[in-house]
């Protein structure tokens, strides 16, 4: 197939919109914003646009070898999502469940909590996982949600590109670029639960460069209790950061916020009152500030370099400070193409410098702890048969102060019967890396007049790894209907458990003479999960377009304590969802998105379905309006934890309006 020549503008935007097509979404036009018309493109013209995937180049978003899905800055706009998380439950394989007010429990393929340790999270290629707590605060990523440009999902290992904690997936949220915000944007939202403000400014530089700055203020009201009456989880806080970009050849941007959540905390004890209640406010604050450089040489080959410093603190009254500052330095070297093969290789240094300051109850020793990260990445896809045979080899190796020397290897086979299918399968490995938590704690969880139990450090705490078998295919089965499908089989070994170690009396001169009962954290249990994921993508004509998706996993760990085998009762074993866009006239759109979602015996959560509408209309050439209602078909429901969990919330109907002012 040939593609119509493309003026470099409207490349720039298909580009973005091929994105999606790798995965089977859909691809729209964001009324009121300049953008190309993606409904005029085929879902063939998608799928042959050249993009960067999974593999850290240029490739067709047809031959991705993984599964992959990319929700793009139309997809969020007119879902009429708020945040990053309910933007993520678009994705097949992936769970979202709001916890409450201010925080989420995201996972793929498996072990969801509110600190999923197993999934790896970036901001154009910055990590924002936290090393100490092992997990994404979602609660500090407010952006602002009309400047991310994508977020690519790529569910299954990405150890061997992206390192450790990326054991099952990456989720990269990438902004736009500055040439497409020289605009002034003003974005006001208010509703029954949430109101924000946002502001951005963008213009041209001299030497073919652009800049935006922006800033944005937000409040969440307090989520319902099980218990009746409001939960305690309001939330607020304010964005600011600014962007530049010299052409496609260097980039420098950063960020500050601050955040502020409502938290219950119970004081567990042997005597009376046994379970006293206290509130809390953690303050979570941070400055980022990122710089990438890119060559593209003559004869096709590559260089970046990308460097980054991050400052994070996070304020738990009741537990501890984290004050953590990161500096990390990677460099990555694309080789032209040697005849069969295509090499890519890189480098990198991450040093973390950590402060951590709790109350009488809660320590780490030690307190202060500067870490090292070295890592080195290998990968070569050779061409076996020419437009039809690939096989992709690579690895990842890594040194950290924690669990020492990791490798991560892969290997991906992908096959074209022709120009519109592909069959791709991988094995791949890839680990979780201690955290600060689990091998330097001390807190104590009961109390009595002499006796303790008290989590305790342990140093031979080791890193939870993972085999991944995995099987996908992709085909354009007519002009408007396309599907991809993904299955896995996943090998888990020495998961993070607890076991209480012998009783011992403590008379260090410093405590008060008493009996602990040390408790650590342990490698002893083990899991095995299955599953598949759909996704199809339907353009029923020209301003109607459809997307539906499906997920099913089976998740079984076994464990020394059986009591302690909860991750299996703690994801839905069933997801189903669909995305239905239409143009109803050339001013205005209704756009819907409805997700049921298995129940958790875990929690005690039932099953539910979640409905989402969002009207939008272009009421002047600079102004357009959105009334949008979330969960509308229930008044309120849970998600995740317990219903009797002190912090335990129902998340409540939505109704809000959005007014979008550009000029």
């Amino acid at each position: 197939m040939k593609i119509r020549k493309i003026a470099p503008k409207k490349f720039v935007r298909i580009y973005r919109a091929g994105l999606l097509a790798s995965s089977c979404g859909l691809v729209w036009p964001a009324y009121g914003l300049e953008s190309n018309n993606y409904f005029d493109l085929t879902l063939e013209q998608l799928l042959d646009t050249k993009v960067l995937s999974v593999s850290k180049k240029v490739e067709t978003v047809a031959a991705a070898p993984a599964a992959v899905y990319v929700v793009t800055n139309e997809d969020i706009l007119r879902a009429g999502v708020t945040s990053i998380p309910d933007a993520l439950r678009m994705v097949p394989g992936v769970d979202v469940a709001r916890s409450d007010s201010n925080s989420w429990a995201i996972s793929i393929r498996g072990f969801n909590s509110t600190l999923t340790n197993k999934l790896l999270v970036l901001i154009d290629g910055r990590s924002i996982y936290n090393p100490v707590f092992g997990g994404v605060l979602w609660e500090a990523q407010n952006l602002v949600l009309a400047d991310i440009d994508r977020i690519e999902v790529v569910r299954g290992p990405g150890g061997t590109l992206w390192g450790a904690n990326a054991v099952n997936g990456v989720i990269n949220i990438i902004t736009k670029h500055t040439r497409d915000t020289k605009d002034n944007i003003v974005s006001a939202l208010g509703g029954n639960e949430e109101t924000n403000l946002a502001v951005r400014h963008g213009g041209a530089l001299d030497n073919d460069g652009a800049y935006r700055v922006y800033a944005k203020a937000f409040r969440r009201d307090a989520s319902h209790s099980p218990a009746g009456g409001d939960a305690y989880d309001k939330w607020d806080g304010v964005r600011t950061g600014f962007r530049v970009d010299w052409s496609d050849k260097f980039t420098l941007q950063g960020d500050a916020y601050r955040t502020n959540t409502l938290q219950r905390k119970p004081n567990f004890s042997l005597t009376p009152p046994y379970a006293a209640v206290t509130n809390q406010e953690i303050v979570y604050e941070g400055v980022n500030l990122l710089g990438r450089w890119t060559e593209i040489r003559d004869n096709g080959a590559q260089f970046s370099v990308q460097s980054y410093i991050d400052w994070a603190r996070r304020d738990e009254p009741l537990n501890f400070i984290d004050n953590r500052t990161t500096y990390d330095l990677e460099a990555q070297y694309n080789f032209a193409a040697m005849g069969a093969h295509e090499l890519i290789t890189g480098a990198g240094i991450r040093f973390m410098a950590d402060d951590k300051t709790g109350n009488r109850n809660v320590s780490f020793s030690p307190k202060q702890l500067h870490s090292n990260l070295y890592n080195a990445f290998v990968q070569d896809k050779i061409t076996l048969a020419p437009e039809r045979w690939f096989l992709t080899l690579g690895s990842k190796f890594e040194h950290n102060d924690f669990s020492g020397f990791e490798v991560q290897p892969n290997v991906r086979l992908q096959w074209h019967p022709n120009q519109t299918q592909t069959l791709w399968a991988s094995v791949s490995r890839a680990v979780r890396t201690p955290t600060p938590v689990e091998e330097d704690l001390t807190s104590t969880l009961l109390t009595a007049a002499n006796a303790r139990a008290a989590f305790v450090p342990n140093d031979d705490f080791k890193s939870e790894k993972l085999t991944a078998y995995e099987l996908g295919y992709r085909q354009q089965i007519t002009p408007t209907l396309s599907a991809d499908v993904a299955t896995f089989y996943n090998d888990y070994d020495y998961l993070a458990t607890t076991s209480v170690q012998p009783v011992q009396l403590i008379n260090n001169g410093v405590d008060p003479l008493h009996i602990l009962i040390p408790i650590k954290f342990t490698n002893d249990m083990t899991g095995k999960s299955r599953g598949a994921e759909a996704a199809f993508n339907w353009s029923v004509n020209s301003n109607l377009k459809i997307a539906l998706n499906y997920t099913y996993l089976r998740l079984a760990v076994t464990a020394l304590n059986s009591e302690q085998e909860s991750a299996e009762l703690l994801y839905p074993k069933h997801q189903a969802g669909i995305k239905v866009f239409w143009n109803i006239t050339g001013n205005w759109t209704l756009d819907g998105w409805a997700a049921h979602v298995d129940k958790l015996p875990g929690g005690n959560v039932d099953d539910y379905t979640r409905l989402d509408i969002n009207l939008g209309g272009q009421l002047t050439k600079n102004l357009r309006f959105n009334l949008v209602g979330q969960n509308l078909l229930d008044k309120r429901h849970r998600e995740f934890g317990a219903a009797d969990d002190i912090n335990a919330a129902e998340i409540e109907r939505s109704i809000f309006g959005k007014l979008t002012w550009s000029f």
